[in-house]
């Protein structure tokens, strides 16, 4: 299934050479480490899936895999279980909120900071306030709503906005680090077959190939909030009149963060948006 996830034929392109035959008689193949050289082709045939589901899936294994680190340094593993798991945040101590049961007086779902369940090392608990998961999925639609309200009027600035870090950003771009590790890869191959010292040019492949993933990661993080952002034109679009009804799936797609006070809750939107909502 990871394999799926990652393979990068769904969107359409294709990485060629990822393996490479060692011995022609036995026929046998292993993983190109950066030994030969690759090529990555865009556009080679018809995708099954757009792009920038591809790239918010790729957004996605990369949180579930490094986790998160809070304000106060306690490093969470991310669970998709609920639809705000892992999106609520303390605004007093910067950890994230955790869901519990209340069974009395009745019972209901309700959220509560993780320091505040569990003593800290030294032995202070968070006092921010618990928040019973209905008020929270009221919060929930009215900031959409002010999202709905207020976005026509933001959304030109925004695009500018992540157009001009696309442009301004730093670093080499992917085209440019592939032709570098073409180049290198080239070099290591002539090397080898004259028997020479392969080490420097081993790791001056290995440097482009990260410097390549946070290329990579930096262009999927863009891409993102360009295609959170067509998500909520559609929202727009679609809830003219506002929303009325809770949706989990709107709460996955577009929210990046709910940070919680004492009064009030701020929603943080994967485009960049930030609403303030009121208890």
């Amino acid at each position: 299934m990871a394999k799926i996830l990652k393979n990068e034929k769904y969107m359409g392109d294709a990485l060629l050479q990822k393996t490479y035959t060692v011995d022609f008689l036995n026929k046998k193949r292993v993983k190109n480490e950066g030994i030969m050289p690759q090529y990555y082709v865009e556009n080679d045939h018809p995708a099954i899936i757009p792009k920038s589901v591809f790239m918010q899936v790729q957004q996605i294994i990369k949180q579930r895999r490094n986790g998160i680190t809070t304000k106060n340094g306690k490093h969470r593993r991310l669970n998709g279980k609920y639809c705000f798991s892992q999106k609520l945040f303390c605004g007093k101590c910067g950890d994230i909120l955790q869901r519990n049961m209340w069974y009395r007086p009745e019972k209901v779902a309700v959220w509560r900071c993780a320091s505040r369940i569990r003593r800290s090392k030294i032995g202070r608990r968070c006092m921010i306030r618990n928040v019973k998961e209905p008020l929270l999925k009221e919060a929930t639609i009215e900031a959409f709503n002010q999202l709905i309200e207020g976005h026509e009027l933001a959304n030109k600035q925004i695009k500018a906005n992540i157009m001009k870090v696309i442009e301004n950003s730093k670093g080499p771009t992917l085209d440019q680090i592939d032709q570098q590790l073409e180049k290198v890869q080239m070099k290591l191959i002539q090397a080898a077959n004259q028997h020479q010292d392969c080490d420097a040019l081993t790791q001056q492949i290995m440097d482009l190939q990260k410097q390549k993933e946070k290329a990579q990661s930096r262009e999927t993080d863009q891409q993102a909030k360009l295609h959170c952002l067509d998500e909520i034109n559609k929202l727009v679009e679609l809830h003219k009149y506002g929303l009325v009804d809770f949706d989990e799936q709107l709460v996955r797609r577009l929210v990046e963060k709910i940070t919680i006070f004492q009064r009030y809750m701020e929603f943080t939107f994967k485009d960049g948006e930030v609403i303030r909502v009121n208890m």
